[in-house]
């Protein structure tokens, strides 16, 4: 699935998305990461949404977003309920989606210039 282009070139956005595959900006990667409008870390060391816990949701609140949109994969599966409490005890929002929707979703709030965490979660194919 393509995207639009941003307006902005300094800002990362997702250009391509397919299973196992994501394209930002001029970077492809297939494993799991997370990026905000300026800062992208392709090594996310979240293999699992079964794997997903406190300290890897720490590593997004380091770019202190208002938001977190949480890609779960091909199908939107929802984490542990104490995973929503712990943003919400933060003061950060967490809103869970399939790849494809949380990254079309996320260049969306990117050219309203919101203050947005993508996490997406590239299980490895069996």
């Amino acid at each position: 699935m393509k995207f639009t282009e941003h307006r902005d070139s300094n800002i990362l956005t997702v250009k391509q998305y397919r299973p196992g595959l994501v394209k930002i900006n001029e970077f492809e990667i297939d494993s799991s990461c997370f990026l905000s409008q300026h800062e992208l870390n392709s090594d996310w060391n979240c293999p699992s949404l079964d794997a997903l816990d406190e300290n890897h949701l720490k590593a997004l609140f380091a770019l202190k977003p208002d938001v977190i949109i949480l890609g779960t994969g091909e199908r939107q599966i929802f984490p542990d309920p104490s995973l929503f409490r712990f943003c919400a005890q933060n003061g950060i929002g967490l809103e869970v989606m399939d790849n494809a929707a949380a990254c079309r979703t996320y260049n969306v709030l990117t050219t309203e210039d919101r203050n947005i965490v993508l996490g997406l979660i590239m299980a490895k194919p069996e």
